[in-house]
């Protein structure tokens, strides 16, 4: 008896528990910023970083990050020096007032603030596409090419979260458009209330997709982060403008949820007694997630399905990744060696590739751009 207790009070905790972090249309809005670090100084084009406690490890990767305080944003550029109890970086500010010492920040991976014009000084509009459920904002970049770039974000995240590749889109020729889907903000929310991880969120990139083909496009390219991936893979097996896609550009992609809820669940510890939730758990909450909230997870896995997949693939993946697993985005690779260009970077967590080497992910893009006629 004490084992049915078990597994039955603790598959319906934690199927509750998924559907609050990961399944509920409030769980996408994007994550509350964290102000977890202390600026100890700044110096003409330095800062240090007080490396205590509560610093985030990216405080001391190199590469390139933003850096967000309550009054201003700047632009971490290069880790000049790495201490026991500092880290000082060379920085560019952004916008807003110069920070003092003692200030709180945070580092994003997103680095530009607000939008395409505040953030990289490109001229830039506010537009809306009809889709399923209504209008959807977006951003638009022009350019004089025939091919946009469509940027789909993750779940927790915004726009904000794929600006950082739009100079190199716009560099190679592409117009840009950078999308919102249902339960975004400004945009429609799902009737059920809930998010569905591609099944039902690709038909609003169709939509997008028509908006560009509609206003002067010949070919697209699309980019997903994260959930925004697996939203780009549901597109290419179900849509009839897939056609149309020249290449996809893909980094740290959802490629099947199930794989993705067992991995994150190995983060989480039982409550009162402070141990990792066994596999067997987390198989009974899946199955009771599907009886409470209809979840098809076969449906959801995106790698059963690959080879319906026709375009070729530019595939990101971090190494640290502690969000998406990245075996599957290695089963990807596998699956279709054909279509998927496969580049890891072993220090990035999630969708930190580009902020961990900018130099080699924007050449990696132009490569594949070139290649596939963009």
């Amino acid at each position: 008896m004490a084992v049915v207790a078990f597994y039955g009070a603790g598959g319906w905790y934690f199927s509750g528990q998924l559907y609050q972090l990961g399944l509920s249309a409030k769980s996408h809005d994007p994550k509350p910023i964290s102000y977890d670090l202390s600026i100890s100084s700044v110096n003409g084009s330095e800062l240090s970083l007080s490396l205590g406690a509560n610093a985030p490890r990216e405080a001391t990767l190199g590469g390139t990050w933003g850096l967000q305080w309550r009054q201003g944003n700047a632009e971490l550029v290069n880790l000049v020096h790495k201490g026991p109890s500092v880290a000082v970086w060379s920085y560019k500010m952004i916008s807003g007032s110069l920070p003092t010492a003692g200030t709180k920040a945070a580092i994003t991976t997103s680095v530009f603030p607000s939008n395409p014009g505040a953030g990289l000084g490109l001229a830039y509009s506010n537009v809306t596409y009809k889709g399923p459920l209504g209008r959807y904002p977006a951003w638009f970049v022009p350019a004089q090419g025939s091919t946009w770039a469509i940027v789909v974000h993750g779940n927790s995240m915004s726009r904000l979260d794929g600006i950082k590749l739009v100079p190199t889109l716009h560099q190679s020729g592409l117009a840009v458009l950078v999308i919102t889907y249902r339960n975004d903000p400004g945009a429609p929310a799902s009737p059920d209330g809930m998010l569905h991880y591609g099944q039902t969120e690709w038909e609003d990139l169709q939509a997008a997709v028509g908006y560009a083909l509609g206003h002067g496009a010949k070919k697209v390219v699309l980019v997903g982060y994260s959930m925004g991936g697996g939203i780009v893979a549901s597109f290419l097996e179900k849509s009839h403008l897939a056609p149309k896609v020249a290449g996809a550009i893909l980094d740290a992609p959802m490629l099947d949820f199930s794989a993705t809820v067992n991995y994150g669940a190995r983060e989480i510890d039982l409550p009162l007694l402070g141990v990792p939730i066994p596999a067997s758990l987390t198989s009974v909450a899946k199955w009771l997630a599907t009886l409470r909230f209809g979840i098809n997870w076969r449906a959801l896995d995106y790698l059963d399905s690959a080879q319906r997949l026709h375009t070729p693939i530019l595939l990101f993946q971090g190494g640290a990744d502690r969000v998406i697993p990245p075996s599957t985005s290695e089963a990807l690779k596998q699956k279709l060696p054909h279509l998927v260009t496969y580049v890891e970077v072993p220090r990035a967590g999630h969708i930190q590739s580009w902020n961990i080497d900018p130099r080699r992910y924007d050449a990696q893009v132009k490569s594949f751009l070139l290649r596939v006629g963009a």
